[in-house]
């Protein structure tokens, strides 16, 4: 085996995306996660119970291990009523406040510990920002992301390195963006949402997934890092790359009215449609990181033809 990682959280779709590659590497896997208990086909992956919340068995799997990766968190694709606001904060700072506190008693505690967060820090922000960027957007989703961050910023952990990896949609058919807007594209109905103008950041399935292992495998990285690319797009250009890709020429327009109804028949907030997300890397540039899928155009072209 060439190391031990921990996946808290692992069984969501980025969860996914980076078991095929660490086994590829020989990596002994550990899914914490609250579900009922599961067993995988992989001798090399397991499933261990926690609830985020307390300590148990998986804190013995978590001592001697080489990486941690904690993506816990409920999925923000929902109404942000009070209920769910409770739920989205809960489900990320109280399992960051408790793997920090486990690895503070550890004796060899993980070698790395990368802890995602979002983009959306910068959501409805009037500047594109970059990792050094310390003016954030306002309202639910940013003042939650920088509480987050916050939560990992105060865990004690002096022998471990800590990244923090803000995370952009990630472009892949397992889910997410593309997955809801390819099948629309192809019914002609991948307009333009709302004003078009809205920055939408994004990164390639592939190159999130070598970005991980680029963070892991660089020994002098930490701090803040952006999983998106440098190529700033809105939204009316996302949609048309779509459909060039697509081979649709036209794309039923979606106003601002009908997107607010439609999200509301969705059960989402209508942020996530409308709001702007203006959000590039600038960091994996400047430490000698290359995209393998640097413009939308290619990316599309690669997840639509395979």
């Amino acid at each position: 085996m060439m190391g031990r990682l921990i996946l808290a959280g692992g069984t969501g779709i980025l969860g996914q995306l980076l078991i095929p590659s660490f086994l590829e590497k020989e990596y002994e896997i550990i899914i914490l996660t609250r579900r009922a208990q599961r067993v995988s086909d992989d001798i090399n992956v397991k499933y261990v119970h926690w609830d985020g919340r307390q300590s148990g068995e998986w804190i013995n799997y978590l001592d001697g291990a080489d990486v941690l990766i904690n993506m816990s968190g409920e999925r923000i694709d929902r109404r942000f009523t009070k209920k769910n606001k409770s739920l989205l904060e809960k489900s990320r700072i109280e399992p960051t406040r408790t793997l920090g506190e486990a690895i503070s008693r550890l004796a060899n505690p993980p070698a790395v510990w990368i802890n995602f967060s979002g983009v959306s820090l910068f959501g409805g922000a009037e500047t594109i920002s970059d990792e050094y960027s310390q003016i954030y957007g306002r309202g639910f989703l940013p003042d939650l992301t920088e509480k987050w961050e916050k939560a990992f910023a105060q865990c004690d952990a002096p022998k471990t390195r800590k990244i923090v990896l803000r995370i952009s949609p990630v472009l892949t058919h397992a889910g997410g963006l593309f997955a809801s807007l390819f099948p629309l594209a192809k019914w002609r109905l991948a307009g333009t949402i709302g004003s078009g103008k809205q920055y939408v950041p994004w990164i390639h399935q592939e190159d999130f997934v070598r970005l991980v292992h680029w963070l892991i495998e660089g020994e002098n990285k930490q701090g803040i890092y952006h999983a998106c690319t440098p190529d700033v797009i809105d939204n009316r250009q996302l949609m048309q790359a779509l459909r060039n890709v697509v081979g649709v020429s036209v794309g039923l327009p979606l106003p601002t009215i009908f997107a607010k109804i439609g999200a509301y028949l969705r059960g989402i907030d209508p942020s996530l449609l409308l709001e702007t997300t203006p959000v590039v890397s600038v960091r994996l540039a400047e430490e000698g990181f290359s995209f393998k899928y640097l413009h939308i155009d290619q990316a599309l072209e690669q997840l639509v033809r395979g």
